[in-house]
């Protein structure tokens, strides 16, 4: 996702109504935030936290009626803090809370920009790692200097070879320069497992197994000692007692 298709909704709490309406005023210049409201105390912003999706607020730490720090304990992971403080002194606590910035007062507008990058770069991947997600019926792999669609329904089996791959499908093998690793967490694993240190198969293509080998397309391959439970487990989910 690039920063043009980027929406930020976010609030803001600060109990000094100049240094509220300032920052706030400081944030229109950025077209990817929308914010949502500005608020005083914790209590109002609840009742926008209950009914709006956001995704970040700009949280002072002293507040009149509760501190920053204690509020952000409450707050869904779901939503970003940037603390905002006249102390320097809170900086290691607020880490500790996994907040994204901390911000001093007055708030340079330098600063506020290298707080807004590490957002934009949060939320973008959050953005991607939602889309990778998604569920899908094929990848793209690369194999001699071509790119290939490939559909999961096709795939077979997975061979590993060193520093490279062997994809056995129905009609084709194609060797592509990746570690197993790296191609089974490509692939949803509902529906490809592991049966050894070389091998990733499809569970939808599994002819047979017994205890010591798994049998895809007429190729049997060993099962590994320390894959076999698992193996067991997600073949199981599938299997209908008669």
């Amino acid at each position: 996702m690039n920063i043009e298709q980027l929406s930020i909704k976010y609030i803001v709490i600060e109990d000094e109504p100049f240094a509220r309406r300032g920052l706030v005023q400081l944030l229109k210049n950025y077209n990817f935030l929308d914010c949502m409201g500005m608020y005083s105390n914790t209590d109002d912003a609840r009742m926008i936290m209950e009914t709006q999706d956001l995704d970040l607020i700009f949280l002072d730490i002293h507040l009149a009626e509760e501190s920053g720090l204690e509020f952000a304990k409450q707050i869904p992971p779901s939503i970003q803090v940037i603390f905002t403080t006249a102390y320097p002194n809170y900086a290691l606590e607020s880490y500790d809370l996994n907040a994204l910035d901390y911000l001093l007062k007055p708030i340079a507008e330098d600063r506020l920009k290298k707080a807004l990058d590490k957002a934009i770069s949060y939320f973008q991947n959050k953005a991607y790692d939602k889309q990778a997600l998604q569920p899908t019926d094929h990848i793209f792999v690369k194999s001699d200097r071509k790119l290939f669609r490939l559909a999961l329904d096709e795939i077979q089996y997975i061979e590993a070879m060193k520093d490279y791959v062997m994809i056995h499908s129905k009609d084709k093998k194609l060797m592509v320069a990746m570690n197993i690793k790296t191609i089974l967490n490509k692939l949803p694993s509902m529906d490809f497992v592991r049966v050894n240190k070389s091998f990733v198969v499809n569970l939808k293509k599994i002819e047979s197994v017994d205890n010591h080998w798994v049998t895809v397309a007429g190729f049997e391959m060993p099962l590994g000692a320390s894959f076999k439970e698992n193996l067991l487990m997600r073949i199981d989910k599938q299997t209908i007692n008669r």
